[in-house]
């Protein structure tokens, strides 16, 4: 009788605990918008790749967030292992992501991506949203080739 009390608290307590760790994992995981498959992503480095044949391409990719429009949450820039960066806004402004404290973490984007030109007036207001000085905005006088991510859902983790 004296096992089978042991036993069960032995059962009872490793249950708890892998409980606990599953949890704590779960918590380090905010998502945004729609729900999405995560293990279907591809790093954010092949979207070149992708984009030779075509000017757009629904996909989700994983990449590191860079920074985040400082004013509303309502876009972000992530960078890939060679620095190249993507703008991600989100469909329809339907959520947003935090403003500040997601820098340096990864990015799981799940939509479609464009590559298109940004007018000088558009990168002024993301310059200023981001928070860069006047000298920054003012530097900006020209139209930019950019690739730029609608995204349904987000997963950022830790």
């Amino acid at each position: 009788m004296k096992k089978i009390i042991l036993l069960s608290s032995l059962l009872f307590s490793l249950a708890a605990c892998g409980k606990k760790e599953f949890t704590q994992q779960r918590q380090n995981i905010k998502t945004y918008g729609e729900t999405f498959d995560p293990s279907l992503s591809q790093d954010l480095s092949a979207l070149t790749g992708l984009m030779t044949e075509s000017d757009s391409v629904q996909i989700t990719l994983k990449g590191t967030i860079e920074k985040t429009c400082a004013v509303k949450g309502c876009w972000m820039q992530l960078k890939d292992t060679e620095q190249n960066p993507i703008r991600v806004t989100f469909k329809d402004y339907g959520f947003f992501v935090p403003k500040t404290g997601a820098e340096g973490k990864t990015a799981i984007i799940q939509g479609y991506c464009i590559k298109q030109e940004t007018s000088i007036e558009e990168l002024q207001h993301y310059a200023q949203d981001a928070g860069e000085s006047e000298d920054v905005i003012a530097a900006i006088v020209s139209p930019k080739m950019e690739y730029n991510f609608v995204a349904s859902g987000v997963i950022i983790q830790d």
